[in-house]
C-alpha cells in the first residue's frame, strides 16, 4: 500500500527549489567604505549626471569638429614638451585621437600644453623673434 500523505504534502520552503537568490551582506558600520562622493550604492554614480552645471559655448567642440571636416594638420605640444604633428581624427571630453603617419595616437587632454595648426607655424614664424 503506497502513503499517500507523503505525494500530496507542501513543499518545504527551507528547501532548494532551483532558483537562486542574491544575498548581498550588510557588512557593520565601521567596515563600510566611506565615500561620500558616491552614496550609499557605489553603482548610482555610473547613472547620475554628476557634472558640474558649466556655462559652454561650445567652441572647443566647434574647432574640433571643423578640424576634422577640412582633415588639418595640427601639431600638438604636451607637457613635457613632446610634439605630435597629424590629423585630428576623433575627440570626446577627456582625450582627442591623432593620426600620426600610419599611426593612431590617443592623448589626454589634461597633457597637453597647446596645439596649433601645423601650416601656421610657418606663416607666424617671422613674427614671433
Amino acid at each position: 500500500m503506497i502513503d499517500t500523505s507523503e505525494t500530496t504534502r507542501k513543499p518545504d520552503p527551507s528547501s532548494f527549489n532551483g532558483t537562486r537568490k542574491l544575498v548581498r551582506p550588510r557588512l557593520p558600520a565601521g567596515d563600510r567604505r566611506h565615500d561620500s562622493l558616491y552614496g550609499e550604492d557605489p553603482l548610482t554614480h555610473a547613472m547620475q549626471d554628476n557634472l558640474p552645471n558649466v556655462e559652454s559655448s561650445h567652441a572647443e567642440a566647434f574647432y574640433f569638429q571643423k578640424q576634422i571636416q577640412q582633415q588639418t594638420n595640427l601639431t600638438v605640444v604636451l607637457e613635457d614638451g613632446e610634439e605630435f604633428t597629424g590629423l585630428l581624427e576623433w575627440y570626446d571630453r577627456c582625450v582627442i585621437k591623432l593620426r600620426v603617419g600610419r599611426q593612431r595616437v590617443l592623448v589626454y587632454k589634461s597633457g597637453i600644453k597647446y596645439l596649433y595648426k601645423a601650416t601656421e607655424a610657418n606663416a607666424a614664424a617671422p613674427i614671433m623673434k
